[in-house]
């Protein structure tokens, strides 16, 4: 039995829809009733109704809004049939743009249901049995791609699909690559995926037959038969390279074009489907194909290698000198040498991630959180999600310059703490032979970025505080004690008296023994 849900905001209305006519006879039960579209939705997603009778005027939320509410959250997809009066024709048009099935008038007709129902029953009935051929034609080729099959299951596959079971096939695999993460762009990719199914089937003809192959939300894959080659130089690569261009030109960058070894007859198709899995992991070591077919793969073993440490470091150290030119340039390096180098996709993971984790220690070194880059489980989780070569240096570009900015900021906030560190730690330690170059080494900053913001947090330069500190010192030495100037110079940092004296008079003047004097002048 079918499922039904009846929603109308009367409830005499709806019992006496209810009991018009005979829904079993008709193949339908009733599943649930609704007073207004919000209750509706509940019930939708509850009970996952095959028909929706909805009034078309309801209040808190009517028939039409029930209806594109449905379809916008893609909780499921009933049919739906809209009631409506004369006065609402013209919301009746507009239901019929959103795809119901029928509309019918009040005062409902009996007859006139039960015709809809029908009609609306064969709908249904069509759908499944379709879905049914599909679903029992998918198990034959996952058998068949599998290699769980002999010639005999071999010949009634390809009786179904229209083939001579005992020509040469072709397995292709298309991939679509760089889905940006997100729900709402993983949505839009589908349907990119599905233009591209519709472009590489019309690229062979409406004469010529080809099995689409489902394979993921990335993937799909396509059994050619050799007599699909004709007009295209009976070539494999020839036809391969017209898969790439029947791609709309704005999205063929993102796609890639996978063929195996051609098997003689049907039965021996999984060898094909295997070699063109294969050739997936050449995408790195033939970075600029779009196409890349069996024969391209023997001609080159893949390299399970770790990327150079010298160029790793370099990276590195580029990242924590925010030197983002030096970065961009050794990323390109990197690509380079996945290419050049023929690295397999493991060891492409594994140069991402060994940058990806120096990064880190970077940031947490300077007391940051990884977790505030929103680019790093991109960068981390990219093999989950096919990408080409260039879309994998975008993401790995977005993730380094996210990381250059928040280095940056964390570096701003660290100075901002350490110099008020190094300002206590000055008048602390002012007797000492302090220098901006080894309180800099001390704090591990440079000494000119040092001097700079020094400068501009306290508006002074450093040697001027420093040597404020000493002769302020000085002064109350020479106010309270009978030390002489050798020994107060001494005490307060100084390891010459002469200098000291000249760097005394410069800030007060005098020079100690004049400051002293007029001391004594005074009492």
């Amino acid at each position: 039995m079918k499922k039904i849900i009846l929603v109308d905001d009367e409830i005499f209305a709806r019992k006496g829809l209810l009991g018009l006519i005979s829904w079993n006879d008709y193949g339908f039960e009733i599943a649930g009733e609704a007073n207004d579209g919000e209750e509706a939705i509940q019930l939708i997603e509850e009970l996952r109704p095959d028909l929706v009778i909805s009034d078309i005027r309801m209040p808190v939320m009517d028939g039409l809004s029930l209806i594109g509410e449905i379809r916008d959250r893609g909780i499921a997809s009933p049919k739906f049939v809209i009631i409506s009066g004369y006065g609402d024709f013209k919301y009746a048009q507009q239901a019929v743009r959103f795809g119901v099935q029928d509309f019918l008038l009040k005062p409902i007709d009996e007859e006139e249901l039960a015709q809809t129902l029908i009609r609306i029953k064969g709908v249904l009935d069509r759908e499944v049995s379709r879905h049914d051929s599909r679903q029992s034609l998918n198990l034959r080729l996952e058998r068949l791609l599998a290699g769980e099959s002999d010639p005999g299951y071999a010949r009634e596959t390809a009786n179904l699909l229209g083939f001579r079971a005992d020509q040469d096939f072709c397995y292709f695999l298309v991939e679509r690559n760089n889905t940006p993460f997100g729900s709402a762009s993983e949505a839009e990719a589908q349907q990119r995926l599905s233009g591209w199914k519709r472009a590489a089937a019309e690229t062979f003809g409406q004469s010529l037959k080809v099995t689409v192959c489902e394979q993921g939300v990335s993937t799909f894959g396509l059994i050619v038969p050799s007599d699909s080659l004709t007009g295209l130089g009976k070539s494999w690569q020839a036809l391969g390279e017209a898969l790439v261009r029947a791609i709309p030109e704005e999205e063929r960058a993102e796609v890639r074009i996978y063929a195996g070894k051609p098997a003689k007859g049907l039965h021996a198709v999984a060898e094909s489907y295997r070699t063109a899995k294969k050739a997936v992991r050449y995408k790195f070591a033939f970075a600029d194909s779009r196409f890349i077919g069996y024969e391209q793969t023997l001609e080159a073993e893949l390299n399970y290698v770790e990327l150079d440490a010298k160029l790793h470091a370099r990276l590195v150290e580029s990242v924590e000198e925010s030197d983002a030119g030096s970065c961009a340039h050794l990323v390109d390096r990197m690509f380079e040498t996945f290419c050049r180098e023929r690295f397999a996709p493991e060891s492409v993971r594994s140069a991402i991630a060994r940058c990806v984790l120096g990064v880190i220690s970077i940031v947490r070194e300077m007391e940051g959180a990884e977790q505030e880059l929103s680019s790093l489980k991109p960068v981390l989780d990219w093999h989950e999600e096919p990408h080409t070569p260039d879309g994998l240096k975008r993401l790995f570009h977005t993730f380094l310059t996210e990381s250059l900015a928040y280095i940056a900021e964390l570096r701003k906030e660290k100075a901002k703490g350490d110099i008020c560190k190094i300002k206590s730690y000055i008048e602390a330690n002012y007797r000492e032979n302090l220098s901006l170059k080894s309180i800099a080494k001390k704090f591990y900053m440079n000494p000119v970025y040092l001097g700079q913001l020094f400068k501009k947090t306290y508006g002074v330069y450093f040697n001027d505080f420093l040597l404020n500190i000493r002769v302020q010192e000085a002064k109350k030495l020479l106010r309270k004690t009978d030390l002489r100037v050798y020994e107060i110079a001494s005490y307060v940092g100084f390891s010459n008296a002469d200098y000291f004296a000249t760097q005394f008079e410069k800030v007060e003047g005098k020079t100690p023994t004049e400051y002293k004097n007029s001391l004594l002048a005074k009492n």
